[in-house]
């Protein structure tokens, strides 16, 4: 995760370094052909090379602000899943805390049963972190396969949704008829995870419309390819004040600003991928599950 502007930097120059490096030779081979066969050989007017650069820039930033749009979304989606997890672990804390709560049969062991649901949350704000990283058959613990073979969860079928159908069931079964507003509370819960869950999913099955992507490159990388011939070489002073050389780093910036904006446009695109633009679901995913910890170790055992 980059928490600091000069993480930022460090990570923007390993981002531009393979466009910096591959501009940097193409500029270079591009003044030595002009050199060598004469001035101004393939020069054009400089407008049209405005008027170009202007279009690919406005398609650029409208590419990187939708870019940033679907990353901001997939933050926002994993917010909600922290406020509503810290929201739903409390609630069965305190609604099974309260004995009147609860059906005859359940009185005694309601506590116990507190302290597995939270253990139940855990699992899912794990899985659901796992089939974001497209690891929907993960490995548990020992521990983990026992719960959730107590709770008759089905590993065979999408573990997050039998978690979630697991849960349901328990406080259905849980709750007496005199807490009615109470389980209808949770079970409001409940609908809002497959909410959640449902939005995320739909983030990362949906690609970020390849044939976009795949018509950005091809107008950035032509683009790219003609700036040496809109700029040409640069002869202030004469051919012997070896002024031409500006066009290097000329070019070399004009290139690699354009191909980087591309490129991350192309990150934060996909905002569930690993990488150091990405939304850090790793991070969120264990301070919910700390929170989690921290209400269950309230439960006396």
């Amino acid at each position: 995760m980059i928490k600091t502007e000069k993480e930022g930097l460090l990570q923007l120059l390993k981002i531009a370094s393979p466009f910096i490096v591959l501009t940097t030779v193409y500029a270079i081979l591009v003044l030595v052909i002009e050199e060598y066969f004469g001035d101004h050989i393939y020069k054009v007017s400089g407008q049209i090379g405005s008027v170009f650069g202007l279009a690919v820039a406005f398609f650029l930033g409208f590419r990187m602000n939708s870019a940033y749009d679907r990353w901001w979304e997939a933050r926002k989606i994993f917010g909600e899943l922290t406020n509503n997890t810290r929201s739903f672990v409390t609630k069965i804390y305190v609604y099974f805390g309260n004995p009147e709560n609860m059906r005859e049969t359940a009185r005694t062991d309601g506590t116990l049963q507190a302290a597995k649901l939270i253990d139940m949350a855990v699992l899912y704000i794990r899985q659901l972190k796992n089939e974001m990283h497209h690891n929907f058959k993960p490995v548990f613990s020992a521990e983990s396969k026992q719960i959730l073979d107590e709770f008759k969860v089905d590993t065979g079928n999408k573990i997050s949704n039998e978690i979630l159908v697991a849960l349901a069931v328990s406080i259905e079964a849980g709750f007496s008829e005199k807490a009615n507003v109470e389980k209808g509370d949770l079970m409001q819960h409940i609908n809002r995870f497959y909410e959640i869950q449902g939005k995320a999913e739909r983030i990362r099955n949906t690609p970020f419309l390849m044939i976009y992507s795949a018509f950005t490159r091809i107008i950035v990388s032509f683009y790219v390819v003609l700036i040496p011939v809109f700029i040409g070489d640069i002869d202030l002073g004469g051919e012997n004040s070896g002024f031409e050389l500006l066009a290097i780093p000329i070019m070399v910036i004009i290139s690699s600003a354009f191909l980087t904006i591309n490129k991350l446009a192309n990150l934060f695109g996909e905002p569930f991928s690993e990488n150091k633009t990405s939304v850090t679901i790793n991070e969120i995913c264990q301070t919910i599950e700390q929170n989690c910890n921290e209400v269950r170790n309230k439960i006396k055992p």
